[in-house]
């Protein structure tokens, strides 16, 4: 729901009371984020006009920029899978956090991150055990969650509110809400909003607040936040041009000075495709004049707009095509590479809280490592000029280590895995050369042999 700032003493001394006043303060809140909810699956304002004749079109054309520049950025920032390093080569503990990551399914993980954090302005993940005693983390949408930070310290973590609401078969509503702290876990269930109740006080071992909050940025915005009023107009001036055709093609046939005449007249003029006026008649539909220059002119314009205010290029423009050299497609994605560096940074920080989190747990079965050992690089899925990357690649071999220079190439997810399947093919290779100098030297003959 939010992130809140409270002093440390304040907040030792939060009781159950204190608990259910906070969710209640911050459900205002919500509204928000049902709106960029909505935005982003189509369910725009435009829906809710209400046509001001029954006899006027009323066209509803959604065009969803929203969702579009949601996932455009969010696939070139997360749409190559994060790839991990030991600093030190400690190749245990690189091991045993990919195994955690794998059994978590890390890399759809990340991506739902992302995305919420680009619709939301920010998300949370939780981290807990499960029956199996497994390491897991999960999503929490910033509307159900609200984080207690230290007012002292801008990362410091006091608290975490989460809440869900469901349906059970009666239809009746149901609230489960979590409290957790650096060591506990309140347990609140309730039916309805006034009657929450604490039910149980559970201890946990992470050592630390079991949540990693994944900001957008420092204002926590959504990505196309900015841009909503921009595509509620294109949505209108769409949805306005359709109802102009259609309101032509259903058009009034006006006539004048048609004479006395029946019905039977009428009917003998359809059939032969001509009408008889009297004198100073006319024959003529009722058309809406329609600036087809104009509105395409407007139309543009909101386009560019929403692409410029946004950060997001529009991929569909002409000026993609063709063969780009790598300078020319980063000058072209410059606003976006602005954008998704903020990301980075806040993203990075979320990932190594995640892994000294993770880390505590190992500490509990006897396991030392430090958290920081983890390098953590993020790969961009931009277009790729693979013949340009693979000349530099090859130029840099002497000058760079073997995993920089395998890092550059598109297509490599693991380059220490590459790198040491390159090292094991180099000695399968060595030792099938040893084989058959070996086989050779058994075979040939010394002098004395052939003499004989």
């Amino acid at each position: 729901m939010s992130v809140i700032y409270m002093d440390r003493s304040s907040f030792n001394s939060l009781d159950e009371n204190d608990i259910k006043r906070i969710y209640s303060e911050n459900k205002m809140s919500l509204e928000r984020y049902k709106e960029l909810d909505d935005q982003y699956i189509g369910k725009h304002k435009m829906l809710d006009k209400v046509k001001s004749s029954n006899n006027d079109p009323n066209n509803k054309i959604i065009n969803n920029f929203c969702k579009y520049i949601t996932d455009a950025v969010t696939g070139y920032f997360i749409g190559e899978p994060i790839v991990y390093s030991s600093a030190s080569e400690d190749k245990e503990f690189l091991e045993k956090i990919t195994n955690v990551f794998e059994y978590n399914d890390e890399q759809d993980e990340n991506a739902e991150l992302a995305k919420k954090s680009s619709i939301h302005g920010s998300v949370f993940e939780l981290l807990y055990m499960d029956e199996d005693s497994n390491i897991r983390f999960s999503k929490v949408p910033a509307n159900q969650g609200i984080l207690i930070k230290d007012a002292a310290l801008e990362d410091g973590y006091l608290g975490f509110i989460r809440s869900l609401h469901y349906l059970d078969k009666n239809k009746q509503m149901h609230i489960l809400m979590e409290f957790y702290t650096s060591t506990e876990v309140w347990y609140f269930k309730g039916k309805g909003e006034g009657s929450l109740q604490l039910v149980s006080v559970m201890d946990h071992y992470w050592q630390d607040v079991p949540v990693v909050e994944y900001p957008n940025n420092a204002e926590r915005l959504g990505d196309f936040e900015g841009i909503i009023s921009l595509n509620d107009a294109y949505n209108t001036v769409q949805s306005n041009t359709a109802n102009l055709f259609q309101y032509n093609d259903e058009a009034l046939l006006k006539i004048t000075k048609l004479g006395e005449v029946t019905t039977n007249d009428i009917r003998e003029m359809r059939q032969k495709g001509a009408v008889i006026l009297d004198d100073g008649g006319d024959v003529s539909w009722m058309l809406k004049e329609i600036n087809d220059t104009a509105i395409e002119n407007y139309k543009n314009r909101l386009i560019q707009d929403m692409h410029l205010f946004s950060g997001i290029p529009n991929m569909t423009d002409a000026s993609f095509g063709g063969n780009l050299s790598g300078v020319a497609i980063s000058y072209k994605m410059w606003s976006m590479d602005q954008i998704v560096k903020i990301k980075e940074r806040k993203f990075k920080k979320g990932i190594q809280r995640r892994i000294e989190l993770i880390t505590n747990i190992f500490a509990l079965f006897g396991y030392t490592y430090d958290y920081r050992d983890i390098n953590i690089t993020f790969k961009r899925n931009a277009p790729q000029n693979d013949l340009e990357n693979a000349q530099i690649a090859t130029m840099l071999q002497g000058m760079l280590s073997q995993y920089s220079v395998l890092s550059r190439i598109n297509g490599i997810e693991n380059p220490q895995d590459e790198i040491d399947r390159i090292k094991q093919e180099n000695e399968d290779e060595e030792v099938s050369q040893g084989v058959y100098r070996n086989l050779a030297s058994a075979f040939e003959l010394t002098e004395d042999e052939l003499n004989e």
